[in-house]
């Protein structure tokens, strides 16, 4: 039976404690700017977890032996601890891109404000990125709060199930019990590590099992138990040895939190463990008077230095020595102010319970909602920029189809609102593939029009729409067949058999595609050889059933790759008001150079092809993009590209009109 000594906390300062906060910060500093010490540095988040469950722990814990805890008193100290700085980071980022954010990204940031405020941010940005440190995630000026989501989180779950277990649990059982949720808490995080390895990042339900750690470093702590120092010390060198290993691991964020994230986790718990950690030399290390002020200034350095990052991504600056330079001094400077006028300042109550709640946390969740939604309804106020600028954005969404987003992603061909071009009853043209099929909408409904054919759209994210193959350890699958992409492809060709269609269009980004990652089953020795192989086999297999149905085959090849950084570059005069932006700057990225050479894997199967499959055609639209080794990335001014490299569909149609003008319409054949 645990008696009352052996589950007493303690709340008493450790600076060591503040070094260790040091140290997470740093971590996550160094990743964030771009050096390449640390390329697993956003372990420090892990780390503050950790750090987060031992010390709301101990003040709960304390609190309850006292008989002293009240809820009320709990989430006022928490609010004012926190809100302050976070209320002043809603209303600077808000500032910073009401001047120089576009109309849609705009709005996005206004529901990443909504969301932060209402504390479920981490739940928001996994469905509008496609992976922490994903080039989507780059100038979301917000994204760094999913962690503060899952902090407030933690903060509504811990002080009742304390409370709950400490009334209802004979303390005999008490820390069996605890240690039993926190190992169900580590396999669960381990099946979404599986399950989910491209969202599971921001999941509460997956990092609750490292509050929950630091939870079990309190409540297994004894007031009796203190290791000899050299002990101590070993089994704390091993554990800054840990997370130094883990921090430099350049292979763990698919899935991550995993395995690595239960050692490091762990790790950091026997550095706060009394009697370990404070026993060790390493509690002298971590108590070193700048780590310690670096800890003092943790919150507010984490709260300022995404921000910075953001909107210089978002402005195309690169991290050059001298801006990362610029990003640490600047980091450091906003974070002590902010520390010493925001954090310092406010950290204590300045009122009770109700008042608290209402105006930090419910008046601006509320403002912020509102917001939202207006400026939703004003599609992000382009006004806010002049009027060339806002010729700019409505030539751009002018030119959008009202249903080509939701034709990606299925495979069934129900979706009426999936059928284009011209008005038939039923599609003679099936255009398949990944997303970049679905970019190409503008380009096919303007020939297929011409042609006086409809086309029936159906695309999935991330997939090679060829038969008997499988991608392996891609897109959404982790250590894992995707498996919706060949169920989806499989669908395909039994439309294609049963359906009779005149054309059969195949888009791909094909040049993703020529990786290891090309399987016929799970157990396949992989190679990029190998994969190479299995793309002929398929894509004969593919010709093969599209021949037979009495179809004429078509591919879509790519546009060029976009350039890394040209949109920023032509859309800076814009985001600036031309105050830094120059007209010649942009007009000196309009367009790039270009090689004139195709992958020579690609061009000697498709060469094969055209000779095996003499009805094959292919269309290639860098005959329109590029010439005289340039590539156009404007057309009439406004950007080819979109998200990731997809065309913008104004591109998609107007390269659609100028193949017919310069080479006809390949549709209007023998059928």
């Amino acid at each position: 039976m645990a008696t009352t000594a052996e589950r007493k906390p303690s709340i008493e300062y450790r600076a060591d404690i503040d070094g260790l906060r040091a140290i997470a910060v740093l971590l996550v500093l160094i990743f964030h700017g771009g050096l390449a010490l640390f390329p697993s540095g956003y372990i420090g988040v892990d780390i503050f977890f950790v750090i987060s469950g031992y010390l709301t722990t101990s003040i709960i814990m304390s609190s309850l032996e006292k008989g002293t805890f009240s809820f009320r008193g709990f989430y006022t100290r928490r609010i004012w601890r926190l809100q302050p700085a976070i209320i002043a980071l809603l209303i600077v980022t808000l500032l910073i891109t009401t001047l120089l954010y576009l109309p849609s990204d705009y709005v996005d940031f206004l529901k990443s404000e909504k969301y932060t405020s209402l504390l479920i941010s981490n739940q928001y940005f996994s469905k509008v990125t496609s992976g922490y440190a994903t080039p989507d995630a780059a100038s979301l000026p917000l994204l760094h709060t999913w962690s503060l989501a899952i902090e407030w989180q933690w903060y509504l779950a811990l002080p009742l199930g304390l409370w709950l277990l400490n009334r209802y649990v004979a303390k005999r059982v008490f820390k069996a019990t605890v240690l039993g949720l926190t190992l169900a808490a580590m396999a669960l995080a381990l099946y979404l590590s599986y399950a989910y390895p491209d969202r599971n990042y921001y999941f509460f339900t997956a990092r609750i099992f490292e509050l929950m750690i630091g939870s079990c470093a309190v409540i297994f702590s004894r007031e009796t138990f203190r290791l000899k120092r050299l002990s101590a010390s070993v089994i704390c060198v091993l554990a800054l040895a840990t997370l130094l290993y883990c921090a430099t691991r350049e292979d763990i964020l698919s899935g991550f939190p995993g395995y690595h994230a239960i050692a490091v986790c762990l790790a950091t718990a026997v550095l706060l463990f009394r009697g370990i950690g404070d026993a060790s030399v390493t509690s002298k290390l971590l108590a070193f008077r700048p780590l310690v002020f670096v800890g003092a200034l943790s919150y507010s350095l984490y709260v300022w230095h995404w921000p910075i990052l953001a909107v210089m991504s978002y402005l195309g600056i690169a991290l050059t020595p001298l801006v990362q330079v610029m990003y640490f001094g600047a980091t450091f400077v906003i974070g002590y102010l902010s520390f010493v006028l925001i954090e310092k300042r406010f950290r204590k109550a300045r009122a009770g319970f109700g008042k608290t709640l209402i105006w930090l946390m419910i008046v601006p969740a509320i403002a912020l909602s509102l917001l939202h939604s207006a400026g939703d309804r004003n599609e992000g106020w382009p006004n806010r920029f002049n009027q060339g600028s806002n010729n700019l954005f409505n030539g751009l969404k002018a030119s959008v189809p009202a249903n080509r987003e939701a034709c990606l992603g299925v495979s069934d061909g129900a979706d009426p609102g999936c059928i284009m071009g011209a008005a038939q009853a039923k599609p003679q043209v099936l255009l398949m593939g990944d997303s970049y099929s679905n970019h190409y909408w503008g380009f096919v409904e303007t020939l297929a029009r011409d042609a006086d054919l409809a086309v029936l759209a159906q695309g999935y994210p991330a997939c090679l729409a060829l038969p008997n193959i499988y991608l392996y350890n891609w897109y959404k699958a982790k250590n894992a067949l995707y498996q919706k992409c060949h169920n989806a492809a499989q669908r395909y060709y039994e439309m294609i058999a049963n359906n009779h269609f005149r054309y059969v269009i195949i888009g791909q980004f094909w040049e993703a595609y020529l990786t290891d990652a090309i399987v016929t089953r799970l157990e396949d020795p992989r190679s990029a050889e190998l994969s190479q192989q299995r793309l002929g086999v398929a894509l004969r297999q593919a010709l093969d059933i599209i021949v037979r149905s009495g179809a004429t085959p078509v591919f879509l090849m790519n546009t060029l790759p976009m350039p890394a950084g040209i949109n920023e570059c032509l859309l800076k005069q814009v985001k600036l008001r031309g105050l830094l932006g120059s007209a010649e700057q942009s007009t000196q990225c309009a367009s790039v150079p270009w090689s004139n050479d195709e992958d020579p894997t690609l061009a000697m199967l498709f060469s094969q092809l055209q000779g095996e499959y003499p009805s094959l055609i292919v269309i290639d639209p860098k005959s329109l993009q590029c010439k005289d080794g340039a590539c156009t990335t404007t057309v009439d001014g406004l950007p080819v590209y979109r998200d990731m490299g997809h065309m913008t569909d104004y591109a998609s149609y107007r390269f659609g009109e100028m193949y017919l003008k310069r080479f006809g319409n390949p549709f209007k054949g023998g059928h």
